[in-house]
């Protein structure tokens, strides 16, 4: 029995491949051992074939009558999910600055107040909550702006302006 795989995944895409092409085949093609190839069918796996080794078995899948191509199906897909995480992000991050900048006036204007004559407590007090709320304010910015710095280096980089 085959177990369920997401759909879109490298593993759900191994999966149809060797379905229709089988394991000896698809081996074969990758050039890869038994363990390699079962591993990148199993959803737990972090195992990937490389990109040509995938280019080979989607045109061996199409060959052997296949419908489309998995592992491009997969990729485009993937591919997909993470720009609209990262459109996501800026939309966020616009939504967050324009609090901010509305924020910032209301602070300002309670601040500028106090330093006319007459002035109550009441209104150093709320001059005081205005900045308090600015600055509550300020650090969630800080945050979403923090997400689009990008950690580690080389292919193991994190993506900037994303959120898992």
């Amino acid at each position: 029995m085959t177990a369920l795989r997401d759909p879109f995944t490298f593993a759900d895409a191994m999966t149809r491949v060797r379905l229709v092409i089988g394991w000896k085949a698809a081996r074969s093609i990758a050039r890869v051992s038994d363990r390699t190839a079962r591993a990148w069918s199993e959803e737990g796996s972090n195992r990937r074939p490389r990109v040509d080794v995938a280019l080979r078995l989607d045109a061996a899948y199409q060959a052997a009558g296949g419908d489309g191509a998995p592992f491009l199906e997969a990729f485009g897909f993937q591919l997909d999910v993470t720009v609209q995480r990262q459109e996501a992000c800026r939309a966020a991050l616009a939504a967050e600055l324009m609090v901010l900048l509305k924020e910032f006036g209301e602070a300002m204007s309670a601040a500028m107040l106090l330093t006319q004559p007459g002035t109550s407590p009441r209104d150093a007090h709320r001059a005081f909550a205005e900045a308090q709320q600015l600055g509550q304010l300020l650090d969630a910015v800080m945050r979403r702006l923090s997400s689009f710095l990008t950690t580690g280096a080389g292919p193991a980089a994190a993506l900037p302006g994303v959120h898992s």
